[in-house]
């Protein structure tokens, strides 16, 4: 097919077929709807030899609900936070760069601009909070959900790496769990009576997210105890074949504040949590790193190492002029 009669719904096609071999099942699921439901959908008939970078400049103002100057697709109006027209503009941008490159094109898009997402401020919880909610796990300990989160609260593991956890990815003698796999629900193909979306297991979304965690000592007891005796390729959170989906056990986990009386958090946020609290302790940037599963320590440093306003106090109260 010559450059001038492809359209960017047939490169999006293509592009979505090279990806396929190279990306987690989740990531395509991801791609896949963000092409049909955004892309493919308001620019797909655009001769991508007509793209240019006004163009999905247009494309992003419209989506973020500002007026645009010289969109020439069939964006309904509508609004979205600067972070998602982001990631779906550089999915664009790479839909276009493959383009480019396969039909001999050259910077099509090269003054494009991609909106910028304001950093989301990290919650944590306090203290109190902390005590209250944990009190409330250690009551109700011999309930697997309840100590799964407790686990989490001492390991910073994921929702979805605690849902895909198994009785063998736990070692009692070397007192380590090992994170291999990661669940959660993605739309599934399309088909006449087919389910809009499946849950599945996967491999975590980097080679730095498969580690291997020491289990605490405060939860060692706890998990040795629950330990079964067979059937032990068994889910740790239901100690059956099947696993809990990843928003099912977020329902619970709001329940179990609930109960406890803490206020309403998403799941995310005892990662948060668990990380500010090491580093309070004084434990070593790079060691938190590994736990959690990053790439790198700037990672651990920017997203998930928060200070508390007692700690800012103590460090500011520490400082003299010599008076």
């Amino acid at each position: 097919m010559k450059s001038p009669e492809v359209t960017i719904r047939q490169v999006s096609m293509e592009w979505l077929g090279m990806k396929k071999l190279v990306v987690k099942q989740s990531t395509y699921a991801k791609y896949e709807s963000i092409v049909g439901n955004h892309i493919a959908e308001c620019l797909g008939d655009i001769p991508l030899c007509r793209v240019n970078s006004a163009m999905v400049n247009a494309f992003a103002a419209e989506k973020m609900g500002i007026q645009p100057d010289g969109c020439r697709g069939n964006c309904e109006k509508g609004v979205m936070c600067a972070k998602t027209v982001r990631d779906i503009c550089t999915i664009l941008k790479s839909i276009i760069r493959y383009g480019e490159n396969e039909y001999h094109l050259q910077n099509l898009v090269g003054n494009t601009v991609l909106p910028r997402a304001k950093a989301a401020e990290k919650e944590i919880l306090n203290v109190n909070e902390v005590r209250k909610f944990e009190r409330y796990l250690r009551e109700n300990q011999d309930v697997p959900r309840c100590a799964g989160l407790l686990l989490c609260l001492y390991t910073g593991m994921r929702l979805g790496e605690i849902c895909a956890l198994k009785w063998t990815d736990i070692d009692l003698k070397t007192r380590t769990l090992c994170v291999s796999h990661t669940a959660q629900r993605i739309a599934a193909a399309a088909g006449e009576g087919l389910p809009r979306t499946v849950v599945i297991t996967d491999f975590p979304k980097t080679d730095a997210s498969k580690r291997v965690i020491p289990i605490p000592d405060t939860v060692f007891p706890l998990i040795r105890s629950r330990f079964p005796g067979s059937g032990k390729d068994f889910y740790f959170l239901t100690n059956s074949p099947r696993l809990i989906e990843p928003r099912n056990y977020q329902y619970f986990f709001e329940k179990a504040l609930e109960r406890a009386g803490v206020r309403s958090v998403n799941f995310h946020i005892l990662r948060h949590t668990f990380a500010s609290r090491c580093v309070e302790a004084g434990m070593d940037v790079k060691t938190l790193s590994e736990i959690l599963g990053h790439s790198s320590t700037g990672i651990t440093l920017n997203y998930y190492v928060h200070s508390s306003m007692e700690s800012k106090k103590k460090q500011i109260n520490r400082l003299r002029f010599g008076c």
